[in-house]
């Protein structure tokens, strides 16, 4: 019996335009009608996650920063947190410098979500300045020396052309970090650029729903896992069933259990009539 729904936010939850459709709005409280819960698990920050929770307009459960934390809305305080160790940190800071990728560490609510960066070198620039020019009051500028310092970085992102990335982020996943990676994306840039997110060993989608899962007296043959992304991989195949958005990348979907419309044809609602409701295609 399903017990739990974990859908991720962009490309999945959200259509195209970046709102929550009236349908899948509807298959959603069909799913609670019924007695599952839904939770949220997303690469996303807490500040940046509060505007979907309003659109749904529930309170629910989040497995942010790819699982380092796990968020409850109605008590707006940490289930679990998984920050970078100061040596696992400086670790990634170091291979990430002496590839030349400027490292953007995000912190947790703890410290109000800051984004911590240092002068990039000459040719990461753009790809920082990008990423951090709309967030210019979040973020915090430090020393280069003094960024293994930074306390309760949940997330540590990189953002280069593909080559250069995949390099360093191979290296530190051999070493045990946990890397999911995007890309190409739109920003303009030359070459096109990819981004990285990187965290403590173990941390993914999966171990944040299985901590939340177990909290709420639920196995993770239980759940129905909804996602898009290299970031969904290890919660799509630890859920009872991990289903793939008809958008999501081939390797994606090749190792989720079933494949679904995308979500500019209300996949998510499909996922729930078929795999919660148990309607059939």
């Amino acid at each position: 019996m399903v017990r739990l729904l974990v859908l991720d936010i962009d490309g999945t939850l959200l259509d195209p335009s970046d709102i929550v459709t009236p349908v899948v709005h509807a298959a959603i409280a069909e799913a609670r009608e019924h007695g599952v819960e839904v939770a949220l698990a997303t690469g996303r920050r807490w500040r940046s996650t509060r505007p979907i929770v309003e659109q749904l307009g529930i309170q629910v459960p989040l497995v942010l920063y790819n699982g380092a934390l796990v968020w409850s809305t109605q008590a707006m305080e940490p289930l679990n947190e998984v920050p970078f160790s100061p040596e696992v940190l400086e670790l990634v800071i170091e291979r990430a410098t002496a590839g030349h990728l400027a490292p953007v560490l995000l912190q947790g609510p703890r410290q109000g979500e800051r984004i911590v960066v240092a002068d990039p070198p000459l040719d990461a620039a753009p790809y920082v300045d990008f990423f951090t020019r709309p967030r210019r009051n979040e973020v915090l500028p430090v020393a280069r020396a003094d960024l293994p310092q930074v306390p309760d970085v949940l997330t540590v992102d990189l953002f280069g052309p593909e080559a250069t990335l995949r390099a360093i982020t191979t290296d530190l996943s051999e070493r045990g970090i946990a890397v999911f990676h995007t890309g190409p994306l739109g920003w303009e840039v030359d070459p096109p650029h990819w981004a990285a997110n990187l965290h403590m060993p173990g941390v993914s989608k999966a171990s944040g729903v299985a901590l939340l899962a177990a909290d709420l007296g639920i196995g993770m043959d239980q759940v129905v896992a909804v996602g898009d992304g290299e970031n969904d991989l290890p919660l799509l195949e630890a859920a009872g069933v991990g289903v793939a958005m008809g958008n999501a990348p081939a390797h994606v979907r090749a190792r989720a259990d079933v494949v679904v419309r995308g979500h500019d044809e209300d996949g998510v609602a499909e996922a729930i009539h078929r795999f919660v409701l148990g309607r059939g295609r």
